[in-house]
């Protein structure tokens, strides 16, 4: 009996010995590669060390006749069930690069090791200490099933990618399996009343080489998974570092790797090549006012919505912020050029639901065609950018294709903002006011506050040369906050000398609507100035207030709260939706210069200021038409029963000082020959 139980407790002690130095090395990998699989693996290993010294020393009490065979095999029983857990997790993990869910991962081990505790101990007391091979094999059928699990999601994983290691794991587990189903069937042979359970001895030494074999593959295939990872991490590095986190994107580099390749290749096939340089209009007041996760859901909109526009060959890239540009590669004709650029601002114009609003945005778009505008990558895309800021300066929403003449002009551009920033600090900036006539009354009710840029060599500037260098450059800040002081300190001065309110309107642009401090900055400037807010009124544009109502009707509701008046500019050129004018808080519509000048010879000009005005008074607003120039226009406006006017037929913008001298000589003004002539009077 002796020499039967020998050889297979030598067995399991040498498999004990050589699972712990197995154990003791994935131990030294956990550590070292910190892979989420390697910690199931150690658990593994060192609870099939556990298991086979438990399982030897259950043969040798039960072969000297000693107590605690049946905890021994209990132990034996429970770590080798947990064993297979610790491989099951380890190899989903590797097989799958995630770990296991929470609860399946929490309750599987513990689980199989009750079990395998249970089976353990009913196995001993169920079979005489003449049987041992039937104590040891609690396992079976579950191991098994186990392996060829495991077996299986290797396999797919292994044969997709063609890794050594996970092979070798699919093999050893195979024949594990094989080995589990063959104890199986001798344990049943066995408790049936058979006598081939000597076959049973063999496998404590068929489990050193699968053993062996196992932990050969499990160590191939950390090397292979540690390739694999930094593999994909390289992958994962360069896609960092060459698309754009947000859309996805080729970022800068990327697309000027391409530019180079592009040229040179042009260069050989004497092709064309087309950039585009594209800058969303106004996205700064959407960030501003919107938050960062709007304007971010808002850029990967337009990213779409261009790469729809654009062939498969041809490269996209956010070049920064708000800044994208297109390759387009074998252009056969400019017109091409021209057509995607057209198609892109049709796509971009339709509005963006963000959220629950809905964003109408634009685009300026800048073309260089190589090799008339550029040899060099830099150089085609510092032109197409000029072109762009030319399409931003022309009106916005449209696209220039880039001449010579244009880089004299950025230059200009360039000087030009560095001078005004300059102007700011140095009070070369001052104001002038146009006055608004009451029709009814014909007396100056309010003035319109413009700028003038009053340089100390080139002498008075029109706003029309500096205004939209001052809106791309950031500047149309500081220079409204400027405006809107003085002209309210100007009208409380006038309070004080004339004794009459005189009501001053100032221009917000699109950019200062959508400051997010706007209501604190006109409050506090109202306070300082001491002017009564009724006599501050805000115009603001229609296209302002319509690329974002929900947000424009806020801020207008909240401006209203303090009580000044709000006024639309420029009433007819922007969207016209005459629908929104009952939901926007405003006091006053301007007519644009554009319907009065041609409203006596052209009936349709005619028919549409009388509508408007109709509509107005019944929505209780008041018309102002502005552009008012001959005697004729003027009587026209009042048959149409326009409330107030304004244009040169009663003045032209005066400075401070000389309206001042105006209102002191004589402060009614009756009809506009008079009041002209009085104005041409006290300027001689």
């Amino acid at each position: 009996m002796t020499g039967m139980t020998i050889s297979p407790i030598a067995a399991l002690t040498g498999n004990a010995v050589g699972a712990f130095v197995i154990a003791l090395l994935f131990l030294a990998f956990l550590f070292r590669y910190r892979g989420a699989y390697l910690r199931p693996w150690a658990f593994f290993w060192i609870a099939t060390t556990l298991h086979h010294a438990a399982s030897a020393l259950t043969l040798h009490l039960r072969a000297s006749s000693q107590s605690g065979a049946v905890l021994a095999g209990c132990a034996a029983g429970a770590f080798g069930w947990a064993a297979l857990g610790w491989l099951l997790l380890g190899c989903h993990e590797l097989a799958f690069r995630r770990p296991a869910r929470p609860l399946p991962r929490s309750i599987l081990v513990p689980a199989l090791a009750a079990t395998g505790a249970v089976a353990g101990a009913l196995l001993l007391l169920m079979t005489s200490r003449n049987e041992p091979f039937l104590s040891l094999s609690t396992q079976g059928p579950i191991a098994a099933v186990v392996a060829i699990l495991a077996a299986r999601w290797l396999w797919r994983e292994g044969g997709r990618r063609n890794l050594l290691g996970f092979n070798l794991m699919v093999v050893a587990l195979a024949v594990y399996a094989a080995v589990q189903m063959h104890a199986t069937s001798v344990v049943v042979e066995l408790m049936t009343g058979g006598s081939s359970w000597r076959l049973g001895l063999l496998v404590p030494f068929l489990d050193f080489y699968l053993q062996a074999m196992l932990a050969v593959g499990m160590a191939s295939s950390i090397l292979e998974d540690e390739r694999e990872t930094a593999r994909l991490a390289t992958i994962a590095i360069e896609r960092l570092a060459y698309h754009d986190a947000l859309t996805g994107l080729p970022n800068r580099p990327l697309f000027m790797d391409r530019l180079i390749m592009a040229t040179a290749l042009a260069e050989r096939t004497k092709q064309q090549i087309a950039v585009f340089f594209l800058d969303l209009d106004r996205f700064k007041d959407i960030n501003d006012s919107l938050g960062h996760t709007a304007g971010d859901m808002l850029l990967k909109g337009v990213a779409e919505r261009i790469r729809g526009c654009v062939r498969q060959s041809d490269t996209l890239a956010r070049f920064g912020g708000d800044e994208f540009t297109i390759l387009v590669q074998r252009l056969e004709k400019v017109e091409y050029a021209a057509k995607v650029a057209q198609k892109i601002l049709e796509v971009i114009r339709i509005p963006f639901l963000i959220g629950e609003r809905e964003l109408f945005v634009t685009t300026s778009i800048g073309i260089s065609i190589y090799p008339h505008d550029g040899l060099d990558a830099e150089t085609l895309v510092k032109h197409a950018d000029i072109a762009m800021y030319r399409a931003k300066e022309r009106g916005r929403d449209d696209y220039e294709l880039y001449t010579a003449a244009m880089n004299q002009h950025a230059l200009e551009r360039i000087a030009l903002e560095g001078m005004l920033r300059k102007a700011i600090g140095s009070d070369e900036l001052i104001l002038h006011y146009q006055p608004i006539i009451d029709l009814h009354t014909h007396r100056l009710v309010s003035v319109e506050a413009l700028i003038r840029w009053n340089h100390p060599t080139l002498g008075l500037i029109a706003p029309a040369h500096f205004i939209s260098v001052a809106e791309l450059s950031g500047l149309i800040i500081p220079i409204g906050k400027w405006v809107l002081s003085e002209a309210c300190r100007q009208a409380r001065a006038w309070k004080g000398k004339t004794g009459r309110d005189i009501r001053v309107s100032i221009n917000l642009s699109a950019r200062q609507f959508q400051q997010t401090d706007l209501l604190t900055m006109v409050r506090t400037t109202l306070e300082r100035t001491g002017l009564e807010p009724h006599l501050l009124e805000i115009e603001i544009t229609e296209s302002s207030a319509m690329s974002n109502a929900d947000l424009a009707i806020r801020t207008l509701l909240d401006l209203k709260s303090l009580g000044v008046r709000i006024a639309m500019d420029d009433f007819g050129t922007g969207y016209s939706s005459l629908s929104y004018l009952k939901r926007f808080p405003i006091d006053c519509l301007k007519l644009d210069q554009s319907f009065v000048r041609d409203i006596v010879t052209d009936e349709g000009d005619a028919a549409i200021i009388g509508a408007v005005v109709a509509m107005a008074h019944i929505l209780g607003i008041e018309v102002v038409a502005e552009g008012v120039e001959t005697e004729e226009q003027f009587r026209l406006l009042a048959a149409k029963s326009c409330d107030r006017i304004q244009g040169f037929l009663f003045s032209h913008p005066l400075p401070a000082e000389r309206l001042e001298q105006l209102l002191l000589a004589d402060p009614t003004w009756f009809l506009p020959s008079a009041s002209a002539e009085r104005v041409r009077s006290i300027e001689t």
